[in-house]
Formats: C-alpha cells, structure tokens, sequence
C-alpha cells in the first residue's frame, strides 16, 4: 500500500447543515482530488499562516468545491489549504507478482 497526498484550496467557507461547503480548487490531478469519505487532517495558510488540525470528512467534491462536516471547518479561512492522505493498493508488475 502507498499513501496519496490530497488537498484543496479555499477561496470560500459558507456554513451548510451539518457542515461546509468550501469554494476553492481541489488539488493538482484529479487522481488526487479528495472522494467521499476521504478525511482532511490539517490546514495551513497560503501566505504563512500556521498549520492547524482540523478533522474534516469530505461528503461532496466538484471542481470547484467541497462540502465537508466534523471538526475545524470554523477555523477554516479563504487562502486556507486543507489537506490529508489517502491509502491505495499498489497496482501494476511489480505488485501483481505477489498475488
């Protein structure tokens, strides 16, 4: 298993039930954009800022935003970015040899 790097950066916070919908762009390749599921654990300023944690479950991403709920999403500040891992299995030769 490898660890994929997700992220996104907020242009916008807006509160919705239950959680936020962050307006923004999400990360460099859309193999990398966050799913369902997929948790944010810190978030840091563009310019600076400090890095905090927060603990945010992304429920909704598209292109240009994300509805997220849990923890931290109030903290959350436009040039703000948020980011978090995702564990996936290796594929291709060398690990179908272990199969």
């Amino acid at each position: 298993m490898r660890s994929e790097r997700l992220s996104f950066s907020v242009e916008s916070v807006q509160d919705v039930p239950g959680g936020w919908q962050l307006a923004g762009e999400p990360g460099y390749h859309p193999r990398h954009w966050a799913r369902p599921g997929d948790r944010f654990d810190r978030a840091c300023g563009e310019h600076g800022r400090e890095e905090r944690t927060v603990d945010l479950v992304v429920v909704e991403l598209t292109g240009t935003s994300a509805i997220v709920t849990g923890s931290g999403g109030d903290q959350l500040r436009p040039g703000d970015i948020v980011s978090g891992e995702r564990l996936v299995q290796d594929s291709g030769p060398a690990s179908e040899g272990l199969r």
